[in-house]
């Protein structure tokens, strides 16, 4: 346990070196090394951090870490925050130079991410339906038909920054008064400790006396029986109260296993969205945006090639420009294509050879506006069934999958509805032009030399 002499300066150091033995070394170079301990004070580090990307990364990515080496260094009745300081006008900015206020680094129960916000949450169509449910959830929580209101969609695809914007637009129009957001792991570990101290009538308390409840990853509540009959009547006694549930997942409820059947029912009860991976505009809109938001003079050949090349997320487009960022800052370099392709390049190829059918099916959907959950559904409409057979196509052509396997991921489906996928496709590509045309762009996007 560290003495109380020690400045805050030289605690943070210790804690320093605890998260640098648990982290690579660029990690520990790119987001720790230009932080600083500010004071202690009612057992609260405040700790001095550059920008407003830093906050974003170092609580979206490494809170767990964090609170680790604190509990290391100053014991579990320590907590810290960061204090966004720019760096003085005589240095170039890091990343972003916008002031903020401390905000938490380990309870994520406080208070919702204050810059996710509808007006930078970037539109399109992966995601239009989505935001437009949204909105309409923020105008009048509690009081729609969208409730409970539940998005769904791969990881980094914007879910978490949707719902908290719901959160933040409220609060800031004093549409309610009281807004939680948990993960369901965060859900899970309070119900386990409420147990553990006997505080359950607390514990009740705390998440059924609130306008909004927002429980993030949901899918985490498999085989979780208890947490998951606790949650069930969390849920009633809100929804009875006419208060609004927000719910996020990596999948639809139909496809989530392992979780009761009368607390999937209620997850369908409002309105079930999905958010599907953006697409080539959408994720140069993205990196333009968030460019644009801290002051970054971004060439749009450099956008371009990030956008191309990076296509699964969000949250990896913004981790590719905060990287690029980082470096051109730390050596003093400007930002150009060949810099970006030295800084991303391990990026680059693993795009390059470890393609997936998932990545296959996303981009295939997006390109011919298809749903992604159509790839696996039973449907005969021509539109899906073409779309469907691409991918199959596609699938075989540029992965090592047997047919077998492709035809699993395509809804379990026999290997011989593959193999006529196959020559179905390959009939087209000779006598329809189009059809040939549209394969090039998919590979084009798929980042993979024609086959």
């Amino acid at each position: 346990m560290l003495q109380p002499a020690l400045s805050a300066e030289q605690t943070w150091s210790k804690c320093l070196s605890v998260i640098k033995e648990n982290v690579a070394d660029q990690t520990y170079g790119t987001w720790f090394e230009h932080t600083k301990g500010d004071h202690i004070e009612d057992r609260t580090l405040t700790v001095r951090i550059p920008n407003n990307f830093a906050y974003d990364w170092l609580d979206g990515h490494y809170r767990d870490l964090v609170h680790e080496a604190v509990m290391q260094v100053l014991g579990d009745n320590y907590r810290v925050i960061y204090s966004i300081i720019p760096p003085p006008a005589d240095e170039p900015p890091k990343l972003d130079a916008k002031p903020a206020p401390p905000r938490p680094a380990n309870d994520p129960l406080s208070a919702l991410n204050p810059h996710y916000l509808f007006q930078n949450f970037v539109e399109g169509g992966s995601n239009q339906f989505a935001k437009a449910a949204s909105q309409a959830v923020g105008e009048a929580p509690g009081k729609t038909s969208f409730n409970p209101l539940l998005v769904y969609g791969g990881v980094g695809l914007g879910k978490t920054h949707l719902i908290q914007a719901i959160g933040n637009y409220s609060l800031e129009r004093a549409i309610v008064r009281r807004v939680l957001y948990v993960s369901s792991e965060r859900f899970t570990n309070d119900f386990i400790s409420a147990i553990q101290n006997n505080k359950t009538t607390e514990f009740s308390s705390n998440y059924r006396n609130v306008d909004v409840l927002m429980v993030d990853d949901v899918q985490f509540f498999t085989t979780k029986e208890r947490t998951q009959e606790e949650f069930f009547h969390t849920f009633n006694t809100l929804y009875q109260k006419g208060k609004q549930i927000i719910l996020t997942s990596d999948r639809p409820p139909k496809e989530i296993t392992g979780i009761e059947e009368r607390l999937l029912s209620r997850f369908q009860w409002g309105l079930v969205v999905d958010i599907q991976r953006p697409d080539l505009e959408t994720r140069i809109a993205i990196l333009q945006k968030k460019a644009e938001e801290n002051g970054i003079q971004l060439p749009g050949e450099v956008v371009q090639l990030i956008a191309h090349h990076v296509t699964n997320n969000i949250r990896e487009l913004e981790g590719c420009l905060i990287r690029l960022l980082a470096f051109a800052s730390v050596h003093k370099l400007d930002i150009s294509v060949a810099l970006a392709k030295h800084v991303l390049k391990d990026i680059f190829v693993h795009k390059h050879h470890n393609l997936t059918v998932e990545e296959i099916q996303q981009e295939v959907c997006a390109y011919y506006k298809v749903p992604n959950d159509m790839m696996r559904a039973k449907t005969r409409k021509k539109e899906v069934v073409l779309a469907r057979q691409i991918a199959m196509y596609l699938t075989k052509k540029l992965t090592k999958h047997s047919l077998k396997t492709i035809g699993l991921h395509f809804g379990g489906r026999d290997h011989t509805t593959v193999i006529h996928a196959l020559e179905s496709i390959e009939n087209l590509v000779i006598a329809d032009t189009q059809i040939k045309s549209d394969l090039e762009v998919l590979k084009s996007k798929l980042d993979v030399s024609a086959v």
